[in-house]
C-alpha cells in the first residue's frame, strides 16, 4: 500500500492471523529502523523483534494480559536509551522519547506498506517488561507492537477536522 493511501485508512487490527512473517519483511523493517532518522542522527533505540511463544505470554502478562500479543506472530519491543540521547531538545527534553516516536511511526508505515500491521501498546509494566528482554537498567521500554497481518479491522473514532489540528503562523 502507497503511503498516501495508509494515510486515508481509518482502522487498526483487531484481531491478527497465525501467519509467520518471511525473513524479506523482517530485513525491509530492518532496514526502516536503520535508516530511521533522530535528534543529531544519535538513534537513541534498541528494537527487539520476539517470536518465542513463552517470552511473548510473558509480555502479554505484564501489559495486562494483552491477547493481541499472543496472537500475533511477532511483537516488537521499543527500548529507548536516554544516555545515547540528544540531551537537550528545546532546552528542557531528552529527545529518547520524540526520537522513539518518530522510530514507532516509521516501523508502522512500513509494516503497513508490507501488508502488516501493529499496534501502539501503552500499558504495561516496564520493570517487568525489561526483566523479560533482558534490556540493562538504563534502557526505557517506550513500546510493546504486536505485528502481522490482520485477520480483523477495527474502525477508529473519527480524526478531528484539520482547522482543530493544525494553525498557520500562529497558534
Amino acid at each position: 500500500m502507497e503511503s498516501n493511501e495508509i494515510f486515508k485508512t481509518n482502522h487498526i487490527a483487531k484481531k491478527f492471523s497465525q501467519t509467520p512473517i518471511d525473513e524479506a519483511k523482517v530485513k525491509t523493517l530492518n532496514s526502516a529502523i536503520r535508516s530511521c532518522h533522530s535528534m543529531d542522527n544519535r538513534q537513541p533505540w534498541k528494537v527487539i523483534f520476539v517470536r518465542d511463544e513463552e517470552t511473548k505470554r510473558n509480555l502479554s502478562s505484564a501489559c495486562s494480559s494483552n491477547k493481541m500479543l499472543l496472537e500475533a506472530p511477532m511483537v516488537i519491543v521499543i527500548c529507548g536509551i536516554p544516555d545515547d540521547a540528544y540531551p537537550t531538545l528545546g532546552g528542557y527534553l531528552n529527545s529518547f522519547s520524540v526520537d522513539a516516536g518518530i522510530l514507532i511511526g516509521r516501523i508502522a508505515l512500513a509494516a503497513n506498506q508490507l501488508g502488516l500491521q501493529t499496534e501502539w501498546m501503552s500499558s504495561f509494566r516496564e520493570e517487568k517488561i525489561r526483566e523479560i528482554v533482558g534490556a540493562p537498567g538504563e534502557c526505557r521500554i517506550v513500546s510493546l507492537s504486536p505485528l502481522g497481518t490482520p485477520s480483523e479491522l477495527s474502525s477508529l473514532p473519527p480524526a478531528k477536522p484539520l482547522q482543530a489540528l493544525v494553525n498557520y503562523d500562529r497558534f
